[in-house]
């Protein structure tokens, strides 16, 4: 039978982990979208060698599930850096720093190729009118470039934000007690899996349904500037 009492109480449980799922996407957007923006300068300006890392970098991580990123990251990394004698205590780096590395990184590749769509995407005409009023590269990329592509990109960040809440949940098998890693272990005391893992679910659902919400009103905010650019 489903109890519905327990069910009710689990999200008492389970609340505290919200923050944490929520720190570790933040992070990993925040920082993920400077090193992104970065490497899709990188990228489209095709600067030498350093593109050929950059294609490399992206491929592997885009490449590769998050999941193993992260066995790669908390188990692997350790390991090989002890079989070269390196003499530190990795027990004593609490996992959630190994979350926020491997998510950062992982969203890095996924917003250097958002970030170069859009870049791609602004109107070479506008470019070219920059240059011909005598604005050199940096003036260009930062008063039209940056701006349109911002524009551009706007949905595909939040969405992908949105996106990375959800992967957060991978973050509880490398014992982050975010979201679903109190949820693994609330079910794992009380054998309730379906209250749990149901409880879970639609915490996950009601946060992003709140993300979508404000993320529709920003855009909305936002599409004035657009128009002003047209």
């Amino acid at each position: 039978m489903f109890d519905f009492v327990y069910f009710y109480h689990t999200a008492q449980s389970l609340l505290p982990g919200l923050p944490i799922s929520f720190l570790i996407a933040s992070f990993s957007f925040f920082i993920g979208g400077l090193l992104g923006l970065i490497f899709a300068l990188i990228r489209v300006y095709k600067f030498p060698f350093l593109n050929q890392i950059v294609i490399l970098y992206v491929s592997f991580f885009r490449g590769t599930p998050l999941l193993v990123q992260l066995f790669m990251f908390f188990y692997g990394i350790p390991i090989f850096l002890k079989s070269l004698n390196f003499n530190f205590n990795f027990v004593l780096i609490d996992a959630i720093y190994y979350a926020l590395v491997v998510f950062s990184l992982y969203a890095s590749a996924y917003l250097t190729e958002i970030f170069r769509s859009a870049l791609l995407a602004v109107d070479k005409g506008q470019i070219e009118a920059a240059y011909s009023v005598g604005m050199n590269n940096f003036q260009t990329l930062r008063r039209i470039i940056l701006p349109q592509a911002f524009m551009i990109t706007l949905p595909n960040l939040l969405n992908f934000f949105i996106l990375q809440i959800k992967n957060t949940a991978l973050a509880s098998i490398i014992t982050v007690p975010d979201l679903m890693g109190l949820a693994d272990i609330e079910a794992g005391r009380s054998s309730k899996f379906l209250e749990v893992y149901l409880m879970a679910a639609i915490m996950y659902w009601i946060l992003c349904m709140i993300l979508e919400f404000i993320f529709s009103k920003i855009e909305k905010y936002f599409e004035k500037f657009r128009k002003s650019y047209h």
